[in-house]
């Protein structure tokens, strides 16, 4: 699998990486399929309220209400527009999925009500002015791996 993430959706990243410090901040991440397992990011969005310095905790009514508009914007084209995953901040901690995280994506991509066949964990932060980022597939076989990040420009 292959994952980019456009250059407005990077500045997105960033504004909000910074506007929340070091409290953990997130949201989701909605896009096209290029080709077969090959993803660019065009919708990241922002959850209002931050997390703490050490935990993020996903605001349901927000993540629905912002999927909705997403999927009205993009005219309900599944097969070419849908949710790629989840994204927060580790303003202080490595930038890898800690055990609650993998716990939450194996969560997620196993609920019975969930439509796809995998679900990206993107974690960022800001080291100074630059943005250090790792993503990871999960899926509902249990498969766990690492996904190649891409910077277009």
């Amino acid at each position: 699998m292959r994952l980019a993430l456009s250059r407005d959706q990077r500045e997105i990243l960033q504004a909000a990486l910074q506007r929340a410090g070091r409290r953990e901040i997130g949201g989701q991440l909605y896009g096209e399929q290029l080709a077969p397992s090959h993803f660019l990011v065009t919708h990241l969005t922002v959850q209002h309220a931050p997390g703490t310095i050490s935990r993020f905790i996903v605001d349901l009514t927000q993540a629905t209400k912002d999927a909705f508009t997403f999927f009205q914007r993009t005219q309900r084209k599944y097969a070419q527009f849908n949710y790629i995953g989840e994204w927060h901040s580790h303003p202080s901690y490595a930038v890898l999925p800690s055990s609650t995280d993998r716990s939450t994506m194996r969560t997620l991509v196993t609920d019975s009500t969930f439509k796809g066949y995998f679900a990206v964990l993107l974690i960022a932060r800001l080291d100074g002015e630059m943005l250090t980022a790792g993503a990871w597939l999960f899926d509902p076989a249990g498969r766990e791996m690492s996904v190649p990040l891409e910077w277009p420009e």
